[in-house]
């Protein structure tokens, strides 16, 4: 299975779209899911504690962030990272989050069926070994055509 990780801010929500699902980013993902047989698991501070609530939460257009917009590819969501904290001993009531590289690479790590992946996200606190699957979006711009034909080439690249 090839499987892009995708954030939502910075991506396919910018500050052009008032941080609302924009249907020209979100036509992007599908151009690369069309190109790729690609499915999406959401690593996105917008995720929630399941893959059910996620989809709900995406696809509500009651909700500010989706607006008028809903996710257009709810089918194509296979999962969600789990959200990763590290708590510093002796002093268990502090606690730190993780880097989304960790998230992520605990995902590929049980789910063996992932065979090829890109991830697609304007932050960077990604694990160097995930570097050649990295495409840093733009926080202001989001996912550009040339993002979009990037991760067509990672995801279709023979192992």
């Amino acid at each position: 299975m090839k499987v892009i990780f995708l954030d939502f801010d910075g991506v396919i929500t910018t500050l052009k779209s008032k941080y609302k699902l924009d249907p020209d980013k979100m036509a992007l993902i599908g151009r690369i899911m069309d190109a790729t047989d690609a499915k999406i698991v959401i690593s996105s501070s917008w995720r929630r504690f399941s893959l059910e609530e996620t989809i709900k939460e995406i696809t509500d257009t009651s909700q500010f962030n989706v607006g008028d917009n809903p996710f257009p590819y709810p089918d194509a969501v296979v999962g969600v990272t789990e959200r990763m904290y590290s708590f510093s001993y002796p002093n268990n009531d502090r606690h730190f989050g993780l880097p989304r590289g960790v998230e992520i690479q605990h995902y590929i790590d049980t789910h063996k069926e992932i065979e090829q992946y890109v991830i697609l996200d304007d932050d960077c606190d990604m694990l160097l070994c995930q570097a050649d699957n990295f495409i840093h979006t733009d926080t202001y711009e989001g996912i550009s055509e040339l993002d979009a034909e990037k991760a067509i080439v990672i995801l279709n690249k023979l192992k």
